[in-house]
This record gives C-alpha cells, structure tokens and sequence, in this order.
C-alpha cells in the first residue's frame, strides 16, 4: 500500500523555504540600513574627522528612522511567513475554520493586544522624538540607564554602562529622561582661606583622577576665583564624568579634595553641583519673565520725564496723558 507522502513533504518545504526567505529578507534590511547610516556619516564626516552636534543629532535621527524601517520589515516578513505556513499547512478552505477555533482566537487576541500597545506607544515615541539611537536615557521605572543601541516597533534596547543589556517594551516606557550629551558637566565650589593653595589642590588632584569614556571626560579645571573677604575665596572648578557614575563627581572627588588639602585651607566645601548651559538658559529666561518690573518701570519713568519736557516747552496736547500716567 503506497502513503501519499508527496504533499506533506512538499509543505514542510514551502514553510522552511518561507520562513528562510523572511530571515533573508530582515538580514538584507538591516544590512541595508546600516550601510546607508555608514554612507550618510562619511559624507557628512569633515577632513578633521569631527563631526559637530548639528551633524550628529541628524545622523541619530536618521539612524533612528531606519531602524524602525528594518524592524518593520522584519515584522512583516515573518507575519507573511507565518500566514503562509498556515495556509499551506490547512489548506485555503480550511483557514478560516482554524482561526475561529475558541483556544487559537484567544491566544492570537491576547498576543496582538500587547503587540498592537506596543506598536502605538513606539511610534508616539518616534514621532514626537522622545529620544534617537545614541542618546544616554535613564529609564526609572526599571531602573534603567545607558545608551539607545536599536530600537523597534515592539521595544528598544539599551546598553548600560556596566555592558548590560536591557529590552524595555515600547509599553513599559512611561516616563523617560534623555541625558543631554550623554554625560554630566559638573561644577564644584571651593571655599578656601588662600587662592593660590586652592589652585594648587586642584592643579594637584587633577592628574589623578581616572579618565576614561566610562570615567572621567574632562578633567577638573579652575574657571573662577571670587573674592569673599580677606580670608575667604570662593573658586570653581569644572569637570565632566560619565553618565552613571556620578559618584566619581559627588563622592570620590570631594573625599579626594580634603584629603589632600592642608590644615585650614578649606573653610567650606567642596559643594558639587550638576549644571547645563541649556537648562540654566532655559531658567533664567522663566525668571525673566517673573521679573520684568524693574524694566517696566525704568520705561515710564523715562517716559514722564519726556513728558515733563515737552509741557516745558508748551506742548499743551501731552499734559492730560502725563497727568493721567502720574
């Protein structure tokens, strides 16, 4: 008695052929993408070989906007694959009789549910530029923070400053803060009783500390000396670290500082601060707006004393509004 083996074997070829070509077409579109990022940077790269910040907030939008493209891609290649198995596997006429069973609708509802959220929430993300592939973002409802390697449609990927990696679905991202730069700019303040000594400490803390992408960036520079008294001086001093290890700039180096200091150089201090001319830009033109009185009323004095003049002079027609502004 002869099986009829010719249609199972030819189905299981159709399934392992699509599912090949859906992964050849994802590898194809992220090589794609890559290479086209590559391209765009090169051309946009100097003879110096620095790129400046304009440059390079386009090329991570633009690598952001192609990863999202690949991965799309991707997705919908499986998809195909998948619907095509199934259609060989049952038959045409038999699809729809699978998808309507009771145990497969429900696992299929519940999975596209939370596919589907997490596809909404990546593309509001994108599309209102929460944050680009390269940006240092900290994710604190999971107590994430590291730079964007890739994202997606259905989550993104972030490399941590220990090496880790972490997936966070598109959903799962609530809040998020983007760290400008991707470090930290620190100022810390010196109150000292001599100048000159509180310059050497930080001339002689500053070749010690430890540099490095995942340490120190920049470091410690004295930027300015004030003043306070005739025993008192207050100098400042910048630096910047790497994002996560603040502690080098709140811990190590204030324990560094008054260890080497002398007796009774430091009088108060170090005090460590985090600063961003963005931000501090950004706060000053909010307390403007707090405060435009002084400007306001430096106007209409200047304003009535023209007054006062031209009724001087006899210009009738102005003494009623200057009396009515006095």
């Amino acid at each position: 008695m002869s099986v009829p083996i010719a249609r199972p074997v030819g189905v299981v070829l159709f399934v392992v052929l699509v599912f090949v070509a859906a992964r050849l077409i994802s590898l194809f579109a992220q090589r794609l993408a890559t290479r086209f990022v590559d391209r765009a940077e090169r051309r946009r790269r100097p003879a110096d070989g620095e790129i400046d910040t304009a440059v390079m907030t386009s090329l991570r939008q633009r690598e952001t906007a192609i990863d999202l493209i690949a991965t799309t891609i991707r997705y919908l290649a499986f998809v195909i694959a998948l619907v095509l198995s199934l259609l060989a596997i049952s038959g045409a006429h038999r699809f729809q009789t699978i998808v309507g069973a009771s145990f497969l609708a429900v696992v299929l509802g519940f999975a596209a549910q939370r596919f589907i959220v997490d596809v909404v929430s990546g593309l509001l993300m994108f599309f209102e530029g929460w944050f680009r592939v390269g940006d240092t973002v900290a994710i604190d409802a999971w107590k994430a923070q590291g730079v964007v390697e890739a994202v997606s449609l259905r989550a993104l990927r972030i490399r941590t400053i220990r090496g880790e990696i972490v997936h966070v679905p598109n959903s799962q991202v609530v809040t998020l803060r983007v760290i400008p730069r991707g470090y930290r700019e620190v100022e810390v303040e010196l109150f000292a009783s001599d100048p000159n000594k509180g310059q050497r400490l930080v001339e002689e803390i500053a070749p010690i500390v430890p540099v490095g992408s995942t340490q120190f960036l920049r470091r410690p520079e004295i930027v300015e000396t004030e003043t306070l008294s005739s025993d008192l001086y207050r100098l400042t001093a910048r630096f910047s670290v790497a994002a996560g290890r603040e502690w080098l700039a709140e811990d190590f180096l204030p324990k560094l500082m008054k260890e080497r200091a002398g007796d009774g150089l430091l009088v108060h201090g170090p005090v460590v601060t985090f600063v961003d001319e963005r931000a501090a830009q950004t706060f000053a033109r909010a307390a403007g707006k707090l405060t435009p009185l002084p400007a306001q009323e430096a106007h209409r004095r200047r304003t009535r004393r023209l007054r006062v003049a031209e009724s001087a002079r006899g210009d009738v027609g102005h003494e009623a509004s200057w009396a009515a502004d006095a």
